[in-house]
């Protein structure tokens, strides 16, 4: 399962968060960001909540794949494949 993990850009990425109003709205995260998984949907779209600096946002797993680094810890990186990602257990 991916929630929990921590993954720091290398390019800047799209994402969408909800606001107040309810409609969706699109920021770039941007390269050397730190983002936090927080859960994936049931959508089966591939889709993960992340936090970001204190907000939730959206995002497509494959764009962490294949623009994120995994933080094994606070002191290491280490390249995260998309075949991981897609091998991780559906809950």
């Amino acid at each position: 399962m991916l929630a929990g993990k921590r993954f720091k850009l290398r390019e800047p990425v799209m994402a969408t968060a909800l606001g107040k109003n309810g409609e969706r709205t699109a920021s770039v995260i941007p390269t050397s960001s730190i983002i936090e998984i927080l859960s994936g949907t049931a959508s089966g779209l591939r889709i993960l909540d992340v936090l970001w600096e204190g907000k939730v946002f959206a995002m497509f797993e494959s764009d962490i794949a294949e623009r994120g680094d995994e933080l094994a810890d606070r002191r290491q990186a280490g390249k995260v494949t998309l075949a991981s990602l897609r091998n991780r257990e559906v809950s």
